[in-house]
């Protein structure tokens, strides 16, 4: 009798170990799998956002202006994760937005070199997901253009 009890318990022990290392191996899958999407995501945010920046800056046009243009973005990508988009300019005339997720687990930079035609003054700016509005603010007075996303 007390060998048919020990002979069940390693047999329930193993059962139960095999459905928790199953069930840990699928987790690490899921996170593994959202966080791969979040990372599309987040690319395609970052693409869209330079597209509508230089739709705006590179359109011939009248050579003062001021447009003020509201873009709904989701609040979470990859169904979970909050992120950042910050904007800046280097020395040699590009923008660079660079995206990140909260717990900075994604990291992404993308950069886009408008031409020595204009002079750009990007304001360090961000927008956080916690708000889904992103508010894109280019103000072109010549061949200077301001920009500030909030």
């Amino acid at each position: 009798m007390a060998s048919q009890y020990i002979t069940f318990m390693i047999v329930f022990t193993l059962g139960l170990s095999l459905v928790v290392i199953t069930n840990s191996m699928f987790m690490t899958l899921s996170d593994e799998f959202q966080q791969s999407i979040a990372d599309v995501e987040l690319m395609q945010i970052l693409d869209f956002v330079q597209e509508q920046i230089l739709h705006t800056i590179l359109l011939p046009s009248d050579f003062n202006q001021t447009v003020q243009q509201q873009i709904e973005l989701p609040t979470l990508i990859g169904q979970s994760f909050r992120y950042s988009i910050e904007i800046s300019n280097s020395t040699d005339n590009q923008i660079i937005l660079h995206g990140f997720t909260t717990d900075e687990s994604i990291n992404q930079t993308k950069s886009v070199f408008v031409g020595v035609k204009y002079i750009l003054e990007i304001s360090e700016s961000s927008f956080q997901s916690t708000n889904a509005i992103l508010t894109l603010h280019i103000q072109r007075n010549g061949n200077n253009i301001a920009i500030t996303i909030s």
